[in-house]
């Protein structure tokens, strides 16, 4: 059975309050959002997530057969940065490499894509890396919560330190946030409630009852239950549908990251692992563009010996450096200096 060889994540260090960029334009936010610093960007994101996933999984490069970014943030349209991952990982140039984009359930998608390969026998295992710093206007409410990180998975069959029993997806044509060719940044015109209730709601209970069903399982199966976080109280009500606990929730991230997009519920994972013991069972669904993802996954006896080589998301989450939305606004460039 295909699972989790070894993982990474990276934040950026630096954070902006959310009522900072809220409070200018007559709006207001609570909790803190991870920034990128002046020198980075998806891909060294990605890059320092995936060499953290590798050391974990301690595989040969050479015999990663596959590598899937999952990304609503890539900065080409017609252009892949797996290939520039797979050169800084030091992969083999006959390793396939795809980008999954265009959707926040795109890290989902990478990664079922990469467990396909390897039940197809294409390959023995392969990296997902997830990566996003989304692309926003000043005054949108997107600005004060979209936060910056990345997160990366060793997919295979030996060594694993937790497998993935099995998965469940729902898709339907529902539209909420969305950035079009023309566009600079992610839309705001979308109905919170709407989006919450027929979106997120909808598709996350509906992907884990279909799990839940095929696996023969209850929610008080699962020790954790981790959930996409686009803010911090969506997890909550969508678990109430569910009958899942509060105790059972994985701890709540979005109030110091803010909203990681597509790696949302992966960045979660990564955190709920560094602390999973053998033989508890993990129940992850992530939500985007009308699709929800639901995956049941194992924790195994192996985590144990390799969690020495993890450098913790809570490390992560207490390492940081606030900066002013001057700053901010000064890096994503959206003010600019005139010229001289």
């Amino acid at each position: 059975m295909a699972g989790i060889i070894g993982y990474g994540v990276y934040v950026p260090r630096y954070r902006l309050k959310q009522q900072d960029a809220a409070i200018p334009w007559g709006s207001f936010a609570t909790g803190e959002k991870s920034v990128c610093g002046i020198d980075e960007d998806i891909i060294t994101m990605a890059a320092e997530a995936g060499e953290k996933a590798m050391k974990h999984a301690g595989v040969d490069p050479a015999k990663v057969g596959a590598i899937h970014i999952g990304t609503t943030s890539s900065p080409y349209i017609e252009q892949y940065i797996a290939p520039i991952l797979s050169e800084t990982l030091e992969l083999s140039p006959e390793t396939t490499m795809i980008d999954y984009c265009g959707s926040l359930n795109s890290v989902a998608m990478a990664l079922l894509g990469c467990l396909d390969a390897i039940e197809a026998k294409r390959i023995k295992c392969g990296i997902v890396i997830g990566t996003e710093n989304r692309a926003t206007t000043a005054g949108s409410a997107g600005e004060a919560s979209f936060g910056a990180a990345a997160v990366a998975f060793v997919i295979g069959t030996a060594a694993t330190i937790a497998e993935i029993e099995g998965v469940h997806t729902y898709s339907t044509l529902f539209t909420d946030r969305w950035r079009a060719v023309k566009d600079s940044f992610v839309t705001d015109y979308f109905d919170y409630r709407f989006d919450r209730e027929y979106g997120y709601q909808k598709h996350i209970a509906e992907a884990c009852r279909g799990l839940m069903g095929k696996l023969g399982r209850k929610s008080e199966d699962f020790t954790r239950v981790v959930l996409s976080q686009p803010d911090a109280r969506l997890p909550g009500i969508a678990a109430r549908d569910l009958k899942v606990k509060p105790d059972q929730l994985a701890p709540e991230i979005a109030s110091a990251l803010g909203d990681l997009g597509s790696c949302s519920a992966f960045v979660s994972l990564a955190g709920v692992l560094d602390k999973a013991k053998p033989g508890e069972r993990i129940l992850l669904a992530s939500y985007g563009s009308g699709a929800s993802n639901a995956m049941s996954i194992m924790v195994q006896d192996q985590i144990d010996r390799k969690r020495k080589r993890v450098i913790p998301l809570e490390k992560y989450l207490g390492r940081k450096d606030y900066i002013d939305y001057t700053t901010y606004l000064k890096r994503s460039e959206a003010i600019k200096r005139a010229p001289y």
